[in-house]
């Protein structure tokens, strides 16, 4: 903007920009020297067994090998020492050390290396497939603003975000990503929210409207005002929620850690057991000896040890759950962790809270009767006057009402309000005009037709001890609610429960519009909080998801299985409780949640069995020596792969 002056302000280069080139040079000098390896050790193994026409001495070929051999193994090699010093004896890279040690000693360098060889190939394919699958959740983490255009009189700054307070003005231009929630002071533009709640529409934003943090300016100039600070806002929430939800392991992730626990140095214990015992009973019972039989069956314990290595699980099981919660937040839903994730699959049951979770939370005037000899205009108009001095959500939306209304002129010297009743206002010609529900406004004459729907809500308007108009309010019901519904049955959601503060009328003509069988209300907090745990303290009920929005949902939200807030207008508080956040605010995103967690649990059941079994098949026939080094080492890295991948499905 020209009436604006630019005061830029320069920095220097991030000391973490340089540690992530460094980290990145790492990768690929890791990444292209094990392929370099892996050609020269392909070449050097084609000449050795005579596949080209070219001649090498043996000891260039084996010192090709062992050269190979230490470049791979060297960090592998280090590790297991430190793991003996540590008194870890078995790890992967005990594992992976002794098998390759072990086939050096027997005579068989080629196949030492090609154990180190394939399981650094497969290092490098997972940390490739964990890469990809991180990407949907760092492109959230790496759209976090660096600076913000402070607005100082007829000037602005550049500033670190950190630093804006509320009530501070930021200046956001086309193509840029807003900072902080605000309001818009100046200016319209669309919006481009897809990277919080997933919607790929552009929202159109003008003054006065609010606007999130992590939304993109499409175009136009946005003058905003933060309504809260850089800490507090949606977009760094958003971000704390991944960070914090990666760290959480699940039940199926500690049940593998305890079991390579067990595991290892089980199968460790059995592939010693495979080289040394028989070979010492043939010693003693047979004629061919100790010596004879050895090397045959030092090299089943071998091939035993390498197909027994639990990568395979020990990776793609907590692999499963990151991309499953990456999957997740693509579509909008934020998990805090995969523990949670993992309920959502035990989930048999579901309440809800009314306001703003099944229905929009959004009053708006469905109809004004009046009296003979006044009009709807005026009715509005001595409405809006009046409500315009309380906070309450009723007369918020009779003053927000974009209905053609007459201006009342009318001056009051006198207006207060009573809780839960009404507004009481006295003129300055002594004319009294309440505002409120039928209890405040108590007997008073009335020739105006009350009757409603059960989900309406009837404000009267009095004037002069005689009610002169009765409008009409109602909070509609998600359009989406039918088909969410629908879609939780389809996932096995078996039974459903409706909680609310709101009248027993309003409650009762929501939940059977919604097929909702179970329904309380009239409820406080407290209230609802005992109603909740009479649920939970169902049998049929022990795995429960609640979703809510409200303050007064916070403890309800912590006390059940799994919580699920609503991100759009939930409170802080709310967000807070809750274990699992819909940013969008549609109920349709809950049995996709659901979809995810069950498709999840499938992928995790395909890698054990098929782990577990192809390993189990190959240590036997290795035992039995069927099998030979090179099937052990599709045992291992061949099936490690197909478990990466297959838990890779969880991104569509």
């Amino acid at each position: 903007m020209n009436e604006l002056n630019i005061k830029n302000s320069t920095c220097g280069c991030c000391a973490e920009s340089v540690q992530k080139q460094a980290d990145d040079y790492g990768a690929y000098a890791k990444k292209y020297g094990v392929i370099i390896a892996c050609i020269l050790y392909v070449l050097t193994l084609c000449i050795d067994f005579g596949f080209f026409e070219v001649a090498l001495p043996q000891w260039c070929i084996t010192s090709i090998y062992v050269a190979v051999y230490f470049y791979l193994g060297y960090n592998i090699l280090k590790e297991a020492a430190l793991g003996l010093i540590r008194r870890d004896f078995f790890n992967e890279n005990s594992l992976m050390a002794l098998a390759s040690l072990g086939a050096w000693g027997i005579g068989e360098g080629a196949e030492g290396v090609a154990i180190l060889l394939f399981y650094r190939l497969g290092e490098v394919l997972e940390s490739n497939i964990v890469e990809r699958s991180k990407k949907s959740i760092r492109s959230l983490q790496s759209m976090k603003v660096d600076e913000v255009r402070l607005l100082q009189q007829e000037s602005y700054v550049k500033v670190k975000p950190e630093t804006i307070n509320v009530d501070d003005i930021i200046v956001v231009f086309a193509g840029e990503r807003i900072a902080v929630d605000g309001i818009v002071l100046k200016g319209e533009s669309s919006l481009d929210v897809a990277a919080l709640n997933g919607e790929s529409l552009p929202l159109n934003v003008k003054e006065g409207d609010e606007v999130l943090s992590g939304s993109i300016n499409i175009d136009g100039v946005l003058h905003i005002q933060a309504i809260k600070n850089y800490k507090d806002s949606t977009f760094n929430k958003i971000i704390e929620l991944i960070e914090e939800g990666s760290a959480k392991k699940s039940r199926s992730e500690e049940f593998i850690s305890r079991f390579a626990r067990y595991y290892t140095p089980t199968v460790t214990v059995l592939a010693l057991l495979i080289a040394f015992i028989p070979p010492l009973y043939l010693g003693i019972v047979e004629s061919n000896g100790f010596v004879d039989s050895f090397k045959e069956w030092f090299s089943r314990g071998l091939i035993f040890l390498v197909v027994s290595c639990p990568c395979a699980l020990v990776v793609s099981i907590p692999l499963s759950f990151f991309v499953s919660l990456g999957r997740a937040s693509q579509e909008g839903i934020l998990i805090k962790g995969s523990s949670y994730l993992e309920s959502l699959y035990y989930a048999k049951s579901i309440v809800f809270d009314k306001t703003g979770t099944l229905t929009k939370g959004e009053l708006y005037i469905t109809k004004v009767n009046v009296k003979h000899g006044w009009t709807k205009e005026q009715i509005l108009g001595i409405a809006k006057k009046i409500e315009q001095n309380s906070n309450h959500p009723i007369a918020q939306a009779i003053v927000n009402d974009k209905s053609d209304y007459e201006e009342c002129d009318v001056e009051f010297e006198q207006i207060s309000e009573q809780a839960g009743g009404g507004i009481h206002a006295l003129s300055t010609d002594g004319i009294e005009i309440l505002v409120g529900n039928k209890h405040f406004i108590g007997a008073m004459k009335c020739e105006i037709d009350t009757q409603g729907s059960d989900s309406e809500c009837q404000i009267l308007v009095s004037y002069n001890n005689e009610v002169i108009g009765v409008i009409f309010l109602e909070d509609s019901i998600k359009e989406e609610a039918n088909q969410a519904l629908h879609a939780l049955k389809q996932v096995g959601i078996k039974a459903m429960y409706l909680l609310s503060g709101d009248k027993n009328s309003v409650v009762q003509s929501i939940a059977k519009t919604l097929g909702i069988g179970h329904y309380q209300g009239e409820l406080l907090p407290a209230h609802k909080v005992s109603a909740l745990e009479h649920i939970l303290g169902k049998k049929e009920n022990r795995h429960t998801i609640f979703v809510g929005d409200g303050i007064n949902d916070a403890p309800s939200l912590a006390l059940s299985d799994v919580g699920i807030a609503m991100g759009k207008r939930g409170s802080d508080v709310a967000l807070e409780g809750a274990d699992i956040v819909i940013m969008n605010d549609q109920l349709t995103k809950i049995p996709l949640a659901i979809a995810i967690a069950q498709k999840t649990r499938r992928i995790l059941w395909q890698n054990i069995i098929f782990a577990l079994g192809t390993k189990g098949a190959i240590m036997v026939f290795g035992a039995l020596g069927v099998a030979n080094m090179w099937i052990a080492l599709f045992g291992d890295v061949g099936v490690a792969l197909i478990a990466f991948l297959n838990a890779m499905r969880g991104l569509r």
